[in-house]
């Protein structure tokens, strides 16, 4: 019997272990239909805990910053945000030049402590941590709308997605995360978009992820503009020597040798990645019309998480390529 994601499955397994997480999920797409879907383990680490299943909701930490990218290039579209604004017009106080369109690549060489920003390196240099932040400030004063509220509007309730959004209260259906604190724990917070509490399901990220490869359209209903869609995976900013950056968006163009990329060796030029503090991820293969996205619930840190994301991305394209057999 051919079973093509039998790899993954393993792959997915062994991390599940290394990283001492409770439990996994694993959704993969292909023409816009589910090909792959697996569950293990249970909501935390105690007696008694909730099995994994198809409602259970992973907190997806840095995944959260695609939405907040989507948000922006909605803006962008419309026009209530321009790309080359400098960052000092939205946010009083920022020095130097750097741009929306360098903080949506990481790469605005400013340096933050205590608050306040400092120029350290020219805009568009340096690779620089996420700040979806000051993106969200950003949207909520050009627009007067929270990134909740522009989600909602555009992209959540249009989907029909009822697994998806900020938490600022505990329930059934969320999972717990697991860490060296000995104890599980639940991030809550503001739910307006601004804070690392944004749960998902696997069915609703993978969703999220295939309408990147479907130009923004859902079962013939477009969604929004596939304009937006371009915005978001298309690099801006290549800096030397650097990975590739769409919006938040690590981007694969000939760069499988670069000892921070993510994506595995075997993946196509034009994939792209997220990967979050949990260990879950969405990755989309435009060239295989395909999305493959995995959630975790482990804190802990102290394993290789660089050669398990690649090594993840590479098991994907062995199972999609075993199922063209």
């Amino acid at each position: 019997m051919n079973d093509p994601f039998h790899g993954l499955r393993s792959h997915m397994k062994t991390m599940k272990e290394r990283m001492k997480a409770s439990g996994a999920a694993l959704v993969v797409m292909k023409d816009n239909r589910v090909v792959e879907e697996w569950y293990d383990g249970f909501h935390h680490d105690r007696t008694g805990a909730r099995s994994i299943d198809a409602s259970s909701r992973f907190n997806v930490y840095s995944v959260r910053v695609t939405y907040i990218a989507l948000a922006a290039a909605i803006c962008i579209e419309e026009g209530s945000i321009h790309l080359h604004d400098p960052l000092k017009d939205y946010l009083p106080g920022i020095p130097g030049e750097a741009t929306v369109q360098h903080l949506l690549t990481r790469s605005t060489g400013l340096k933050w402590t205590e608050g306040r920003a400092e120029a350290v390196a020219p805009p568009g240099t340096v690779l620089e941590g996420k700040r979806p932040d000051l993106v969200a400030a950003i949207i909520q004063k050009a627009t007067g709308q929270t990134i909740r509220e522009i989600l909602h509007e555009r992209l959540i309730d249009p989907m029909g997605w009822t697994h998806t959004g900020w938490m600022g209260a505990a329930a059934e259906n969320l999972v717990c995360d697991v860490s060296s604190l000995g104890y599980p724990t639940i991030r809550l917070g503001a739910d307006d978009g601004t804070d690392r509490n944004l749960f998902v399901n696997a069915r609703e990220l993978a969703e999220w992820g295939n309408l990147h490869v479907t130009g923004g359209m859902k079962d013939g209903k477009r969604i929004f503009p596939e304009k937006v869609i371009l915005q978001v995976t298309t690099p801006v900013v290549h800096r030397s020597g650097q990975p590739s950056f769409g919006y938040f968006w690590w981007q694969k163009e000939g760069q499988g040798s670069h000892p921070q990329n993510e994506l595995g060796a075997t993946l196509p030029d034009g994939s792209f990645q997220i990967f979050g503090a949990s260990g879950c991820a969405c990755l989309v293969i435009p060239e295989y019309r395909a999305v493959a996205v995995r959630l975790f619930n482990s804190l802990y840190e102290g394993y290789d998480y660089l050669a398990d994301i690649q090594g993840f991305g590479d098991e994907v394209m062995r199972g999609l390529r075993k199922g063209e057999c």
